[in-house]
């Protein structure tokens, strides 16, 4: 549903349709309806979703059984559930202290059935037992854009205008009015909202399914729709952080419920009273009545047997999350782990400088003439600091964010080699290339640790061979690449293959046996496979296998 231009709507909107389609590989159509052509789309079910404000999905989901799936996630909110309000903005020389103030004003607002605007404020009225319609001096709906309503209290043409909450501030924020010209009154304290408000908060855009529509497909749009970040272009243009699953919307309800008792819907008590002089016309207002009370009971059979359909539908996407949210844990765990090794590297750091300190007072008692005393302990020192150093690198390595991105795996794989160049120059040896040019969303920076680490070990595993040789490879593999590292270096035994991965393993004298399970955690984290097997006659073949982008 929409109150702006069809090309504005687009716009805003077509990046988060392209990522659905993508996600889904299914055509996606984007459809912009006035509130009045919403209402027979819905009727009809010649749509399968619907984004729309609270309101409407509270009241679609009363009348026509959709289906509330997620909310929106705005900029300017750090709750979803108290994200949209009114804003009564006029001049800043006019002062406004009370409601009743607003009697003798000119009051514009866009639409009746706008829901951050007009709607919530008449609600909020409703509740003091006041009505807009009879109590403002003059109300006009004179349509949209928004900041239209603006310039016409800055020219004097109107005294109130009834907006939707951050409509002033964005307009300053764009500098398309001064921050002194006009100021929000009768405000309300919110922390959730970095806009001031006027009125009560309620939950932002929902988005909702129609009975219809198959719970599968659902789940499906569900997963694309949580995986957007505020980062990526669906979410920068679109003007919102993320979506979040469906808030508490029993404000939205008491609203709707204000709104039905005036003075949206005919009071039928008044022309009941009216018609009492008419007793035929009573009869038929009786008799139609008793239709009406039919026709209820029957949409209580059929919501009755939408809720049981709804009911199971959400059993479904519970699952769904619940396998989502398994792998967020799994993702957590890992991060724990490193933020551990990180405080080990931490707390060694400290006897280690204690042994410097030491060691280095010692060589300043020492006398002239003992000097291979203190180039041993010289060569002590050195060799704390290049410990240092290396837990330095591998706390830095653990506070490294990944950062996923496009990034190609030909382009990470030259950097690589060229950043071991020289070694490569001491062992005389010139890998072996097979590449593709391929792309995939990952973190470069983990990436080129990983390949960084994989060609170290060959270089180890080849140090006494006559002849050391690397190819490396890279081809598609259906819907993954697939990159292979092969030495002639002495290989490994089966036992030392069988736990290549483990923590704390190695075959090096000074290894840690850190560098293959730090591998691994960033493959996985890439959702990709890394695994080892020995050749056939002599040496190791590393490979990883990573999705597409």
């Amino acid at each position: 549903m929409a109150f702006a231009h069809t090309e504005a709507v687009l716009s805003r909107w077509q990046p988060t349709i392209t990522r659905l389609e993508t996600d889904l590989d299914t055509p996606v159509q984007l459809v912009v309806l006035t509130p009045t052509e919403l209402d027979e789309a819905v009727e009809q079910k010649t749509v399968d979703f619907i984004i729309t404000n609270a309101l409407t999905a509270v009241s679609y989901k009363k009348d026509h059984g959709t289906s509330s799936l997620l909310t929106l996630v705005p900029l300017m909110s750090s709750n979803p559930a108290f994200a949209v309000g009114s804003a009564l903005v006029t001049h800043q020389e006019l002062e406004v202290n009370s409601v009743t103030d607003l009697s003798q004003l000119k009051v514009v607002s866009t639409d009746r059935k706008a829901f951050g605007g007009f709607q919530i404020f008449a609600g909020q009225m409703a509740q003091q037992g006041l009505n807009p319609f009879d109590d403002f001096k003059q109300l006009d709906f004179v349509g949209f854009p928004q900041n239209k309503l603006l310039s016409m209290i800055e020219a004097g043409d109107t005294d109130i205008a009834i907006l939707p909450t951050c409509v002033l501030e964005n307009a300053i924020k764009h500098r398309e009015i001064s921050a002194t010209t006009l100021k929000v009154v009768l405000t309300k304290p919110s922390t959730e909202l970095k806009c001031q408000s006027s009125s009560k908060l309620y939950p932002y855009y929902s988005f909702s399914k129609l009975g219809k529509t198959d719970h599968r497909l659902a789940t499906k749009v569900i997963k694309s729709l949580l995986s957007i970040h505020a980062t990526d272009d669906a979410a920068f243009y679109g003007r919102y952080d993320s979506w979040s699953a469906t808030v508490n919307d029993s404000s939205v309800f008491k609203l709707l419920r204000q709104l039905q008792q005036w003075p949206f819907v005919t009071n039928w008590t008044s022309i009941f009273k009216t018609a009492l002089p008419w007793v035929i016309a009573g009869f038929i207002f009786l008799f139609l009545g008793y239709l009406h009370h039919l026709r209820v009971k029957r949409l209580v059979v059929l919501r009755t047997h939408d809720l049981k359909s709804e009911i199971y539908q959400h059993k479904m996407t519970q699952d769904a999350l619940f396998t989502q949210t398994e792998q967020f844990y799994k993702a957590q765990r890992v991060l724990l782990t490193g933020e551990m090794a990180s405080g080990i590297a931490h707390e060694l750091n400290q006897p280690l400088a204690g042994i410097r300190y030491l060691t280095q007072g010692c060589i300043y008692r020492l006398s002239a003439e003992q000097t291979e005393l203190k180039e041993a302990m010289t060569k002590a020192i050195q060799q704390v600091d290049r410990a240092q150093e290396t837990i330095q690198r591998f706390r830095n390595f653990c506070h490294q964010p990944s950062v996923m991105s496009h990034c190609n795996i030909n382009m990470i794989l030259d950097d690589t080699l060229t950043l071991m160049a020289a070694e490569f120059s001491r062992v005389k040896l010139n890998p072996q290339l097979t590449l593709e040019n391929i792309g995939i969303t990952g973190d470069a920076s983990l990436l080129q640790q990983v390949f960084v680490n994989i060609i170290r070990n060959a270089l180890d595993a080849m140090e006494d061979v006559a002849k050391p040789q690397l190819f490396i490879t890279m081809a598609l593999v259906g819907d993954q690449v697939k990159i292979e590292f092969t030495d002639n270096g002495k290989g490994l035994l089966p036992q030392e293959l069988e736990r290549l991965f483990f923590p704390f393993e190695t075959s090096k004298k000074n290894g840690l046996g850190l560098g293959m399970i730090i591998c691994k955690r960033i493959i996985e984290e890439h959702h990709g496979e890394i695994s080892a097997c020995n050749n056939r006659d002599i040496g190791l073949t590393l490979t990883i296998t990573l999705p597409l982008e």
